[in-house]
C-alpha cells in the first residue's frame, strides 16, 4: 500500500485503555502484586515445611513441598518479563492449584485449609474461564476424597464453604475488574472527546521511543494540531458550541487513523497524533493529504473549522519531550505563516 493511502483503508484508531491493551502497554498490576506476595509467603512457609518433613523422615512430603516452592519461584521470575506476565499468572495459578491438591491428597488433610486460600487467589489472578476450571478441580477432587474428612458434617461444611468462596470470589473480582477498567479510562481519557489525555500520550510516546532504540530501522511521526481561530467560537457562540466542535473534530480524526496510531488531547483546542512506524518519506507524502482531507471537514457555527499542524519524525537518540517540542515548534511556524497549513520538521539523525 502506498504511503498516501495509509489513512484510507485502515480500521479506526483505538484510544485510551483499548489502545493501551492493543499496544501491549497494559500491565496486570494487581494480579502481579497478589502473585508476588502470595508466592513469596508461600515459598518461605512451604520451604520450612519441606525442611521439617525431610528432617522427620517424610521424604515424600518434603519433595512435594520443594516442587511447590520451585513452581512458585519460576512463575514469579517469569512475571518479571512484561511480555510473559499472562503466562506467569497462569503458571502460578496452576502451581498453587496443584500444590493444594498434592498437599491434601498426598501429605495431610491440613491441605484442605490451604485450598480455601487457593480458591480465592485463583479468582484474583486468573481469567474467568481458568478460574472456573481450576477451582472446580480443587472442589471436585478434594470433595470426592472422603477419607480427608472427619465426619459427614465436616465434609458438607468444607464443600459448602469452598463453593461459596468460589462463587463470591468470581462476583467480587468481576466487579473489581470493571471498576479498574473504569478508573483506567478516567485516568487516561479526555472526558469531552473520548481520546487519550496527556498522561496516556506520554506513556505511548515513551514506549515508542523505547521501541525506536530497540529497532533502529523503525521510526514514527507525531503531529501537533491546533484549531484555527477557535477562541472566536467560544466567544461568539459559547463553550457548549466550542465543546461540540472539539468532540466532532476528534471523532473525525479518529475515523481516518489506523488502529496502531494514537490520538490525544493536549488541552484546549490542541491535539497530538502519534503515527507509529511512519518514516520521514511516508510522512512527507501522507501528511499533506491528511491535512487536506481533515482541515475544513468539520462544520462549526461560523463555517468549516480549519487547523494548523506541525509534524516531526522521531530521530535516533531523541527523547519523547524533545520530539514533541520539535513538532510543537513546527506548529508555531504554521501559525505564523498564515494558519490552515502543515509544516513538517526536516528529519535528522542525532548521535545516540
Amino acid at each position: 500500500m502506498k504511503p498516501g493511502n495509509l489513512f484510507l483503508d485502515s480500521p479506526p484508531a483505538a484510544t485510551g485503555a483499548a489502545a493501551d491493551n492493543q499496544s501491549g502497554y497494559g500491565v496486570h498490576t494487581l494480579e502481579l502484586s497478589v502473585m508476588n506476595y502470595m508466592g513469596s509467603v508461600t515459598a518461605v512457609i512451604v520451604a520450612g515445611f519441606s525442611i521439617y518433613r525431610y528432617q522427620t523422615g517424610d521424604v515424600n512430603g518434603a519433595v512435594i513441598n520443594a516442587l511447590i516452592v520451585c513452581m512458585a519461584l519460576i512463575a514469579m521470575l517469569l512475571g518479571r518479563e512484561r511480555r510473559f506476565v499472562q503466562y506467569a499468572l497462569i503458571l502460578f495459578g496452576l502451581a498453587i492449584t496443584a500444590a493444594a491438591l498434592m498437599s491434601a491428597l498426598l501429605v495431610s488433610s491440613n491441605g484442605l485449609l490451604w485450598a480455601y486460600l487457593v480458591i480465592w487467589v485463583n479468582c484474583l489472578i486468573l481469567p474467568r474461564i481458568l478460574t472456573l476450571i481450576f477451582n472446580a478441580l480443587v472442589i471436585l477432587l478434594l470433595g470426592l476424597t472422603f477419607r480427608l474428612f472427619e465426619s459427614p458434617l465436616h465434609h458438607i461444611s468444607w464443600v459448602t464453604v469452598a463453593m461459596l468462596m468460589a462463587v463470591f470470589g468470581l462476583i467480587f473480582t468481576n466487579q473489581l475488574r470493571q471498576q479498574r477498567r473504569l478508573l483506567a479510562a478516567q485516568a487516561t481519557l479526555d472526558p469531552l472527546t473520548g481520546v487519550g489525555n496527556r498522561r496516556l500520550m506520554q506513556q505511548h510516546l515513551e514506549a515508542t521511543v523505547a521501541e525506536r532504540r530497540r529497532s533502529s530501522d523503525r521510526s514514527s511521526t507525531i503531529m501537533v494540531i491546533d484549531l484555527d481561530l477557535f477562541k472566536k467560537i467560544n466567544d461568539n457562540h459559547g463553550h457548549d458550541a466550542g465543546d461540540q466542535v472539539l468532540a466532532d473534530f476528534a471523532a473525525r480524526v479518529r475515523d481516518v487513523l489506523r488502529t496502531e496510531d494514537g490520538l490525544y488531547r493536549m488541552g484546549g483546542e490542541e491535539f497530538v497524533v502519534l503515527l507509529r512506524g511512519m518514516s520521514a518519506s511516508a510522512a512527507a507524502e501522507a501528511l499533506p493529504e491528511l491535512h487536506q482531507r481533515l482541515s475544513g471537514s468539520v462544520e462549526g457555527p461560523d463555517g468549516p473549522v480549519r487547523f494548523s499542524a506541525g509534524a516531526a519524525v522521531l530521530n535516533r537518540g531523541e527523547d519523547w519531550s524533545r520530539w514533541l517540542a520539535r513538532a510543537d515548534d513546527a506548529l508555531y511556524e504554521a501559525k505564523a505563516a498564515g494558519r490552515d497549513r502543515l509544516v513538517i520538521v526536516p528529519s535528522y539523525e542525532s548521535v545516540a
